[in-house]
C-alpha cells in the first residue's frame, strides 16, 4: 500500500474531523462533550499539577516525566498502563483552523 505524500492525494472518505458541540460558549470535540459534566464538576487538589501546552510542544514527554518523578523512578509502575490512562488529558479543538506562520517565510 503506497501513502499519500501529500494533502490533496489524501481520499476524502478517509479524511474526516470531529464533530464539535458548543457548551458554555466554548467549542468541544463531542468525545470531550459527552463526559462534559464530570469536566465541569472537577476538583483538583492541593498537590495536582496541571500541564497546559500546544500542540506538538512535547506534552507526552513532559508527562512521562512528571510520571517518573511521581513515581520515583520506578520504571514498573510507569510502563503498567499507556501514558493517556495514567494522566488524564484533556484536548480542545479551534472552531476554525489555526494559522500555521508558513505564510511569514
Amino acid at each position: 500500500m503506497e501513502l499519500p505524500s501529500s494533502l490533496e492525494d489524501l481520499d476524502p472518505k478517509f479524511v474526516t474531523r470531529c464533530s464539535l458541540i458548543e457548551i458554555e460558549g466554548v467549542s468541544l470535540p463531542t468525545t470531550t462533550a459527552k463526559h462534559w459534566d464530570q469536566i465541569k464538576s472537577f476538583r483538583a487538589r492541593p498537590d495536582d499539577l496541571l500541564i497546559c501546552s500546544y500542540p506538538k510542544a512535547g506534552s507526552t514527554w513532559l508527562q512521562e516525566t512528571v510520571d517518573m518523578i511521581q513515581n520515583a523512578d520506578n520504571l514498573q509502575k510507569c510502563a503498567q498502563a499507556p501514558i493517556y490512562k495514567r494522566m488524564p488529558f484533556l484536548d480542545m479543538f479551534p472552531p476554525i483552523t489555526f494559522p500555521s506562520g508558513e505564510h511569514l517565510q
